[in-house]
């Protein structure tokens, strides 16, 4: 009697609240927890260096960026809707072509993009 009163009423409240506790992690699980994975700050220098014209430094940032976003959605993958990781990517790659192509306006637009993205990731 004990164990069919866990089985059907313990257990399925516990995977539920732990589903719910999963589902609603990824505004906590984008912030940075170390020094490889700050992609909002990655971002924010990269739009500055993109303001100036430094294409070097760009480069730079925009791998680290790329790099800090495979990280980070190594952690979200669970609790954030799948196009939404698709979409932050793809934005982040568009930044990285026009980062070679030294195209400033098209990068400036991704960046804000991207931030609009990032603001709503986990939300």
């Amino acid at each position: 009697m004990k164990t069919r009163f866990w089985l059907l009423y313990v257990l399925p409240i516990f995977m539920i609240i732990l589903f719910c506790a999963i589902l609603a992690t990824g505004t906590f699980l984008k912030k940075p927890m170390g020094t490889n994975d700050r992609l909002l700050e990655s971002v924010q220098k990269l739009e500055k260096e993109v303001q100036a014209k430094k294409w070097t430094e760009a480069k730079t940032q925009v791998d680290y960026a790329m790099q800090a976003w495979d990280r980070i959605v190594n952690r979200i993958q669970f609790s954030v809707e799948r196009e939404t990781v698709y979409e932050i990517l793809s934005t982040l790659a568009r930044i990285k072509g026009g980062v070679v192509a030294k195209d400033d306006k098209g990068i400036m637009a991704e960046i804000y993009y991207f931030y609009v993205l990032w603001d709503n990731l986990g939300d």
